[in-house]
């Protein structure tokens, strides 16, 4: 008789009773280093987006030394900028990044050949052209890496030339097509770049006139609500401008005051 061998039926584990503790465990270690390598990476490409930063930024110097500037203009054209937007109602991020961003305006500039840069004489057709073709240059050059204070700066690039009765180049702009930034820019970079040449002129050319210049233009390239908020906030731009001649007295200097605040 053959005997048969009894089996017992093993019971399903209760799943509950399980002990998924070095499981879990496990999994959390591979979270962690999942996050440390996204943070490496994020590090990585804001270092690389600040190098690019900085250098269109030595770029921009290089061009206003070309045409003979003054070395903290960029900067105070920044300061200005920001002051305006503050001004304006605009966000602390805002202002923080059109400061940084303005200085770039001009930064097609570095396509115009020096020859065409230092004519005295009144440019002709083709080289009003070749003149006006730098915002264009700029915004694509600035377009290049995807960060807001760049994108800002691409935007300030191609519009800061746009005159609010139109006009203007590149596009015709007219009023509040133009882009808020843009609008702030011609009239800090106006101020800047003409207190300066006034103040080395003063002798023959008193430095209110560039005030009164700014007036007459209220409207037609300027925007008046700008406007009016520049003659409202004149003592803080003037107190900051100042500031940054006493600090902005080497290289060093002028690239470290371009940095996010705190950096």
């Amino acid at each position: 008789m053959e005997i048969v061998e009894e089996r017992t039926l093993e019971t399903p584990p209760d799943l509950a009773s399980i002990d998924l503790g070095a499981s879990y465990q496990q999994l959390f270690r591979v979270v962690d280093d999942l996050k440390v390598v996204v943070h490496q990476r994020n590090e990585a490409q804001h270092e690389m987006a600040e190098g690019y930063f900085e250098t269109m930024y030595l770029l921009a110097l290089a061009a206003d030394y070309r045409a003979g500037r003054n070395e903290s203009r960029l900067l105070r054209i920044g300061s200005t900028a920001e002051i305006l937007a503050r001004a304006a109602g605009q966000s602390d991020d805002y202002c923080s990044e059109i400061r940084r961003a303005s200085p770039l305006h001009d930064i097609g500039m570095v396509a115009i050949p020096d020859a065409l840069l230092r004519k005295k004489s009144e440019l002709t057709d083709e080289e009003w052209v070749l003149w006006k073709n730098h915002t264009e240059v700029g915004a694509r050059m600035l377009g290049t890496v995807d960060t807001p204070v760049l994108k800002l700066a691409a935007e300030i690039a191609l519009a800061h030339h746009e005159n609010f009765q139109g006009h203007g180049y590149p596009a015709g702009l007219v009023g509040e097509q133009i882009p808020l930034s843009g609008r702030i820019v011609a009239l800090a970079e106006y101020f800047e770049t003409y207190a300066d040449e006034f103040s080395r002129l003063r002798e023959i050319m008193p430095p209110g006139v560039v005030l009164a210049s700014i007036r007459e233009r209220s409207g037609r390239r300027f925007d008046p609500s700008l406007v009016d908020l520049f003659f409202s906030h004149l003592q803080t731009i003037c107190d900051a401008r100042n500031a940054l001649e006493l600090n902005a007295d080497s290289l060093q200097a002028l690239v470290s005051n371009i940095r996010p605040h705190g950096v």
